[in-house]
C-alpha cells in the first residue's frame, strides 16, 4: 500500500506541548491533560461560550494568538516535539513489509530544514519515500498571517493524496481526515480529543501506532 502519513499528533507529540506553552504565555490554566487540545482553540472560533472552554481564555484574542503561534514556530518549537513511542518501530515494519510511506504535514515548505532534521534526528527519515510541506502558493491570502486555514490544509492534502494515488492516510484532524475519506481514502484516524465527531465508512479509528500495523498486518 502507499500510505500517506501526517506528523503532528501522528508521529510528533504536538498538542499538549503547544498548548502547555500557550497557558504559560497568557496565564491559562488548562485542564486534565487528556483533555488538552486543538478543540480548546477552535472552539473560541466558532462562538462557543468561553466558559464552557477554558476560563481565561476569552482574554486572548485572535491576533494574540496568531503572534504567538508564528512566534513559537518560528523558534525551536518543531525541534524539540518528542516522537510517539512504538512509532518508529512501527514505520519500519510496515516499510520492510513493502508498503510505502510519504511524510506529508501542513506545515510551511520554510519549515523544511527543521522538520527534515528532526525526522533524521528520530531516525524516521529515511523510511519515507519523500517529505511533503505545504507550498507558499498554498496559503490563501485571505487568510490572516499566522492562523491555521484548516478548509486549505484539507484540500492540499486530499489533492496530494490523490496524485500520489494514496491507499491509506494516517491522520488526526477531523476536517482533513473527513476530505480525504469522502475523496475515496481510507483514513486511519488518530484518536484525540479534537476529532472524537468523526465518522465514515473509510475512517477507522485508532489509539495509537500499534493498531495501525495489526490492521494493515490483518489486511
Amino acid at each position: 500500500m502507499r500510505i500517506g502519513v501526517d506528523l503532528d499528533d501522528v508521529m510528533a507529540i504536538c498538542a499538549v506541548p503547544y498548548l502547555r506553552k500557550f497557558a504559560e504565555e497568557f496565564g491559562v490554566v488548562l485542564p486534565d491533560e487528556r483533555e488538552i487540545g486543538w478543540h480548546l482553540l477552535s472552539r473560541l472560533e466558532k462562538d462557543t461560550p468561553y466558559d464552557r472552554v477554558v476560563p481565561g481564555l476569552a482574554r486572548v484574542t485572535p491576533e494574540q494568538r496568531d503572534r504567538f503561534r508564528m512566534k513559537l514556530y518560528d523558534g525551536t518549537f518543531f525541534g524539540e516535539l518528542e516522537v510517539y513511542e512504538d512509532c518508529p518501530a512501527v514505520l519500519e515494519q510496515l516499510v520492510a513489509a513493502g508498503h510505502e510511506l510519504y511524510f506529508i504535514t501542513a506545515r510551511a515548505e520554510r519549515r523544511r530544514m527543521i522538520t527534515e532534521t528532526w525526522l533524521r534526528e528520530k531516525g524516521l527519515f529515511d523510511y519515507a519515500k519523500a517529505v511533503h510541506l505545504k507550498p507558499i502558493g498554498e496559503f490563501r491570502p485571505d487568510q490572516p498571517r499566522g492562523r491555521y486555514d484548516p478548509e486549505g490544509s484539507a484540500a492540499y492534502k486530499t489533492r496530494l493524496a490523490l496524485e500520489l494515488r494514496l491507499d491509506a492516510f494516517c491522520e488526526d484532524d477531523d476536517l482533513i481526515s473527513r476530505s480525504l475519506a469522502e475523496a475515496g481514502v481510507r483514513v486511519f484516524l488518530f484518536d484525540h480529543p479534537w476529532n472524537r465527531e468523526v465518522e465514515h465508512p473509510l475512517v477507522t479509528r485508532v489509539n495509537g501506532w500499534s493498531e495501525v500495523a495489526d490492521l494493515l498486518a490483518a489486511a
